[in-house]
């Protein structure tokens, strides 16, 4: 399982490959349905659920069909459960999927 670490600045940083990556190459380990854990640099403590959060809300601001996902999340604040965190990955890689399939759409941006 690859491992990446977040530094206070918010840097994201993959061990595996000693090298800092972007939010944008989450979406990408979750689209290839790679293993990942993603865990706080000084306190060890894991928050790849909230990493997720972040992608869908990344993907979200490309693609505003995404709008009621975001909105049933907001709405189980504070259910930390299995079954949120991949009904999201779920919904991300779909997005992808189409966004991938239809890369000169004005809703797709690499800009992060």
């Amino acid at each position: 399982m690859k491992l990446i670490k977040r530094y206070k600045n918010r840097r994201l940083y993959d061990t595996d490959i000693k090298s800092a990556i972007t939010l944008s190459d989450i979406a990408h380990l979750i689209r290839d349905e790679k293993e990942f854990r993603v865990v706080e640099s000084e306190t060890g403590e894991d928050i790849t659920g909230t990493t997720v959060i972040q992608v869908l809300l990344n993907v979200e601001k490309r693609a505003r069909s995404l709008g009621k996902v975001v909105t049933s999340i907001s709405k189980t604040t504070g259910k930390k459960t299995g079954k949120i965190v991949n009904l999201i990955i779920k919904h991300i890689r779909s997005m992808l999927s189409v966004m991938e399939r239809n890369p000169d759409s004005k809703t797709v941006s690499s800009k992060q």
